[in-house]
C-alpha cells in the first residue's frame, strides 16, 4: 500500500481522532474556566471582576461558532501533521529512555518559552494594518473577552496559532506526553486569560521573578485597547520590546491598594490605605 492510499484509508479514523482530542482539549481549557470561574466561583471572586459591563449573549454565540470553525480548522491540520510525525518527519518521539525523564522535564518549559516568542512576534505581526483585517479582527470583536474568547478566531489566525506545533516538532524532539502537556497548557491559559477575573495575586507583578508572568489583567488590557500587551504566558517580549501599556503596573497597583484597605477595614472595622508597592515588598 502506497502512502497516499494508506493516508486516505486511515483518514476516517484520524478526522474522529482528532475531533475526540481537540473537543477534549476545548472542553478541558474553555468550558472548565467558564464553569469553575463564572459559575461555580464567581461570588467569591466578584472582587477580582476586571471589568464591570455586562457581557452580551450575541457575542458568546458568535464565540462559540468561531470556536466550533477553529477546532475543525485544527482537526484538519492534526491529521496532517501528526500522519507526518508518524512517519519521521518530525522529532517527536514514544520512547522516554531515548532522551531520558531529565529531557522529558526540560522539554515542557523549553516548548513554552518558544510557543510565548512565537505568539508574541505572530500577534504583533497580525495587529499591523496589513493583516489585522483578515487575520485578527475576529478575535478583537470580542472588545469584553470572555473564557469562549479563547477559540474565537478566524480561520487564518487559528493556522496561524496551530502552525507552531510542526515549528515545535521540527526545532526541538519531544515526547508525546510532553507535547500534549504543552498543548493543554496553551488552551488552559489561553481560557484563563480570556476569563475576565484577575485570578493571579496582584502582587505578583511587582515580584522580580514572578512578575514576568502575564495576569489576566494584561491580557484584559489588550482587549480593551486593541494594542499592546502582545505576550502570552511572560511579559520579556513586552517589556524588551516597548510594547507593554505603560499604565499596567499603575492599574494592577491600584486595585491591589484597594483590595488590602478591604481587607483591612473589615478586619479592624477602620480603613487602612496600602499601596501596591508596600505590600509587596513585605
Amino acid at each position: 500500500m502506497d502512502a497516499a492510499t494508506e493516508f486516505f484509508a486511515h483518514l476516517p479514523a484520524r478526522v474522529l481522532d482528532g475531533i475526540q482530542f481537540e473537543a477534549m482539549r476545548y472542553a478541558m481549557g474553555t468550558l472548565s474556566v467558564f464553569v469553575l470561574v463564572w459559575l461555580l466561583f464567581a461570588p467569591l471572586l466578584k472582587s477580582r471582576k476586571i471589568r464591570t459591563t455586562p457581557h452580551r449573549a450575541r457575542q458568546i454565540r458568535d464565540e462559540i461558532r468561531n470556536s466550533a470553525v477553529t477546532i475543525l480548522v485544527f482537526v484538519s491540520l492534526d491529521v496532517l501533521i501528526f500522519d507526518l510525525g508518524d512517519r519521521g518527519l518530525f522529532r517527536k518521539y514514544d520512547e522516554i529512555g531515548q532522551f531520558g525523564w531529565w529531557w522529558f522535564l526540560v522539554s515542557i518549559p523549553a516548548a513554552l518559552v518558544l510557543h510565548d516568542a512565537w505568539f508574541y512576534w505572530t500577534h504583533r505581526l497580525m495587529h499591523t494594518k496589513r493583516f489585522y483585517r483578515v487575520f485578527h479582527l475576529t478575535h478583537h470583536r470580542s472588545h469584553n473577552p470572555t473564557p469562549f474568547t479563547a477559540y474565537s478566531f478566524a480561520p487564518g489566525e487559528a493556522v496561524v496559532n496551530y502552525m507552531f506545533i510542526p515549528v515545535l516538532l521540527i526545532l526541538l524532539p519531544i515526547h508525546s506526553l510532553a507535547l500534549y502537556t504543552v498543548m493543554n497548557i496553551m488552551i488552559f491559559k489561553n481560557a484563563t486569560a480570556h476569563c475576565g477575573y484577575e485570578l493571579f495575586p496582584r502582587s505578583w507583578v511587582f515580584h522580580p521573578l514572578l512578575g514576568c508572568l502575564t495576569t489576566v489583567t494584561h491580557h484584559d488590557m489588550h482587549h480593551a485597547r486593541a494594542n499592546g500587551n502582545y505576550g502570552f504566558y511572560f511579559t520579556w517580549w513586552d517589556r524588551w520590546m516597548g510594547t507593554e501599556h505603560a499604565d499596567y503596573l499603575d492599574q494592577i497597583g491600584r486595585r491591589l491598594a484597594a483590595e488590602l484597605d478591604q481587607r483591612a477595614s473589615k478586619a479592624t472595622g477602620a480603613p487602612v490605605m496600602a499601596t501596591a508597592k508596600q505590600e509587596a515588598s513585605a
